[in-house]
């Protein structure tokens, strides 16, 4: 190709926000079955196990799946989405970062590439996700009952709204009981911003327990008491949220709320399939632990 006519063909491409697909046109008259999983983390045993739900019923189906990790990037969650659409998937799961690239996902769409939103919410899209508020006010609740009254939060990132609605339940049980939080803080999900916030908070407050949004979080709190000193659940006690498969080698047990992460691929995934996309929110159930016992001053609240 000459210079000229490939300097021309790159800026129409460009005004026409093409992407190519590997297989070229064939792709789009043809069906590749192979649908896209977008995580932020597959390390978190909760999207393991969402994958491996949608990967079920995309096999009874006959379709393959591509699983792509953004690992927490922004940048890297939007590569993704030009590789999968370049890749000719036929819809993708999706379980966003935070704040998706709208522009990407209107292109995604304009394709005829169906896209299913699970666990946090993207805004315009319906989304299969887990009854995080009302979870997160119950365990609160559970702790008030055992006597805490000193409680410190890990939240997750600001922007996901897992995150916001689990504060949000906290916030709730805790106002409606007449008491503050210690401090709130904003974690990422991870077992390291889960030690490092709980350093911080028992360093510079006095607690009597520490509510984590996740379970990665919450090991990294017990991890971080552990290094300074103290004993769980005798003299901080901790919580967690998802209940994980990993909290079966912890010790004590863990404290925390059951999310069905595998029911969750199940679901979005047959939504994907049967092409009928529609808001639904999973129930949550509390799993009391050995992070949390009975206070000697617990009263009624």
């Amino acid at each position: 190709m000459r210079p000229e006519t490939k300097e021309r063909v790159l800026k129409a491409m460009k005004e026409l926000d093409y992407t190519p697909v590997k297989a070229a046109q064939s792709l789009r008259r043809q069906r590749t079955e192979v649908i896209g999983i977008l995580v932020p983390d597959i390390s978190n045993s909760f999207f393991s196990r969402l994958v491996r739900g949608v990967g079920s019923v995309a096999f009874e189906k006959g379709f393959s799946t591509l699983v792509c990790d953004s690992n927490h990037s922004v940048e890297k969650e939007s590569r993704y989405l030009d590789i999968l659409l370049a890749e000719g998937v036929e819809g993708i799961v999706f379980i966003p970062v935070g704040s998706p690239d709208m522009k990407r996902i209107d292109r995604l769409l304009r394709q005829g590439i169906r896209v299913v939103v699970a666990d946090r919410r993207v805004e315009g899209f319906p989304a299969v996700e887990a009854d995080n508020a009302g979870g997160s006010r119950e365990l609160t609740q559970h702790l008030l009952r055992l006597g805490y009254r000193r409680i410190a939060y890990i939240a997750g990132p600001q922007e996901v709204s897992t995150a916001q609605d689990r504060l949000s339940g906290f916030r709730q049980a805790m106002g409606d009981a007449n008491l503050s939080p210690v401090v709130v803080c904003y974690g990422r999900f991870t077992y390291e911003s889960g030690y490092e916030h709980a350093e911080k908070i028992l360093k510079n407050h006095h607690v009597d327990a520490i509510m984590a949004g996740n379970d990665l979080m919450a090991i990294g709190v017990i991890q971080a008491a552990e290094d300074n000193g103290l004993i769980v659940p005798e003299e901080l006690g901790v919580t967690g949220f998802d209940n994980t498969p990993l909290l079966a080698l912890a010790r004590p047990k863990l404290t925390t709320v059951k999310v069905p992460a595998y029911r969750f691929g199940e679901e979005v995934s047959r939504q994907l399939f049967d092409g009928e996309v529609k808001a639904l929110t999973l129930p949550v159930r509390l799993i009391p632990g050995a992070t949390c016992q009975q206070q000697e001053n617990a009263e009624e609240i």
